[in-house]
């Protein structure tokens, strides 16, 4: 039981690295959206990335098949994802409006349907991503032959340890914000703002072309 225990848990805490240190667009926009709006706005874009891995999950662990027949629209996801991405680094890159969060502002200026829709951007990013799906959909297929515990620690340890450090890296980025300057801020955006174009155009070639997805 033990032995099973660890496993799983061992399990789980290497498919969280895997998640958790590959280069993706998400891991820009964490930082921006907590640089420029506060440790909430990054939180809750945070969380919306979570929820998306926790809905394949589930999707996975409870409807095998249907997430298997994904596999004939992974084409049409990469191509919405990836528009997606490029409209939205566009968006920062040209247009957006740039300014620094000190935590001082009036709670008005920054309301709940705010959060909500920072929740959704960080929601259909990694929900678009085919590379999320791919990942999800091997890891599903490769442990339905072990036991329901087994998989709920193995999925549970995985979500826990990917959020915790989506948090971390939203703490850190909260702290450094005040020492940032304006200019400093702008460059951020832009490089956020280039880091999803080149990340769309990516997912577009990949699924052109038919190679291997990016990461989280």
């Amino acid at each position: 039981m033990t032995s099973a225990f660890l496993s799983a848990v061992f399990s789980g805490v290497a498919l969280g690295l895997v998640l958790s240190v590959s280069v993706g667009p998400v891991i820009f926009a964490i930082i921006k959206y907590s640089v420029n709006n506060g440790f909430k706005a990054g939180i809750s874009f945070a969380l919306g990335v979570s929820f998306s891995d926790i809905m394949y999950v589930m999707l996975g662990n409870l409807a095998t098949a249907f997430i298997e027949n994904l596999k004939e629209y992974n084409k049409l996801i990469g191509i919405v994802g990836g528009c997606l991405l490029i409209c939205m680094g566009l968006y920062g890159l040209l247009f957006k409006k740039v300014k620094i969060s000190t935590g001082d502002e009036k709670p008005e200026m920054f309301r709940t349907h705010d959060y909500l829709k920072i929740w959704l951007a960080g929601f259909l990013m990694n929900t678009l991503n085919p590379g999320v799906l791919l990942f999800w959909l091997g890891i599903c297929v490769s442990n339905a032959p072990h036991p329901v515990g087994h998989k709920i620690i193995t999925y549970g340890v995985c979500l826990i340890w990917v959020l915790s450090t989506d948090i971390l890296k939203v703490f850190v980025a909260d702290k450094i914000r005040h020492k940032l300057t304006l200019t400093n801020v702008k460059w951020l955006n832009k490089i956020s703002g280039a880091s999803m174009i080149v990340f769309g155009l990516l997912l577009l070639y990949q699924m052109a072309f038919n190679v291997s997805a990016i990461g989280h």
